[in-house]
């Protein structure tokens, strides 16, 4: 979910559409606004920042019924009630390693991210980067900072130079020379397509022995690319286990993302 030309009213009936429909995990992002657009202005919506949009999602569930009922079959007027608590929401969201394009500082990016964890989010996924150092050096620098909760990396294979040069872009990282001058000069299609599965995989190892929690995969409907990176890295195995990446107790303690 983003913050952007919705109003709280309709992102609160969306979030509750969600949840009675047994949806307990968002993605909250504030957002890319309008070409145009100016920064502050209502076409933007009334939800400022992300931080803003985990604390009415966690609203809206506090505002539910607590429990579930179902109607008891002969008896047209009973209901069964079940008593056992409803799943809290877990609530992802963006952080920005190298920074976001609109940030003044580095700090504002960590005092966005101790802002939506004070929100209640309950774990973080990185834009891309391409470099192992870039990862680790911010969750130093955001742990130096209070930041409590799991800091998921986020990884693309890069398959073409113009996709490359598309997803810089769009992040507003550094063209990666080492990756672009081997996209480049590889003629073959399939041999791109190997040179970023290879190189993906090589980052998603190097991000796990640095310790990251779990790795992020961004497909962009592409999923070829990605379980090739899976096998390639090695990390997948029979009897694999999935993570839990939600503190067992919630700190107390983000910037607009």
């Amino acid at each position: 979910m983003t913050c952007v030309g919705s109003t709280a009213a309709d992102a609160s009936r969306l979030v509750h559409e969600f949840l009675e429909a047994g949806v307990t995990r968002f993605l909250a992002l504030r957002g890319d606004p309008p070409i145009g657009a100016v920064e502050g202005a209502t076409l933007l919506g009334e939800l400022a920042s992300a931080a803003e949009l985990v604390q009415l999602i966690h609203r809206v569930q506090a505002e539910r019924v607590p429990y579930g009922s179902e109607n008891v079959p002969g008896s047209p007027h009973a209901l069964r009630v079940d008593v056992a608590s409803r799943p809290r929401a877990q609530v992802a969201v963006a952080a920005f390693p190298n920074g976001h394009p609109r940030s003044r500082s580095r700090s504002q990016d960590i005092d966005a991210l101790l802002a939506k964890e004070a929100a209640g989010a309950s774990f973080a996924i990185t834009q891309l980067f391409f470099h192992p150092s870039d990862y680790v050096h911010f969750v130093e620098r955001a742990r130096a900072a209070g930041v409590r909760i799991p800091i998921i990396p986020g990884v693309m294979p890069v398959t073409s130079p113009a996709r490359l040069r598309r997803m810089v872009e769009l992040s507003g990282e550094d063209l990666p020379a080492d990756l672009a001058v081997a996209l480049e000069v590889e003629p073959d299609d399939e041999g791109r397509a190997r040179i970023g599965v290879e190189h993906a995989a090589r980052l998603v190892r190097t991000l796990v022995d640095s310790g990251a929690p779990a790795v992020h995969l961004y497909a962009f409907n592409r999923h070829e690319a990605v379980l090739e990176v899976l096998a390639e890295s090695g990390l997948l195995h029979a009897g694999a286990a999935v993570p839990d990446l939600v503190p067992t107790e919630h700190p107390t303690t983000e910037r607009a993302s």
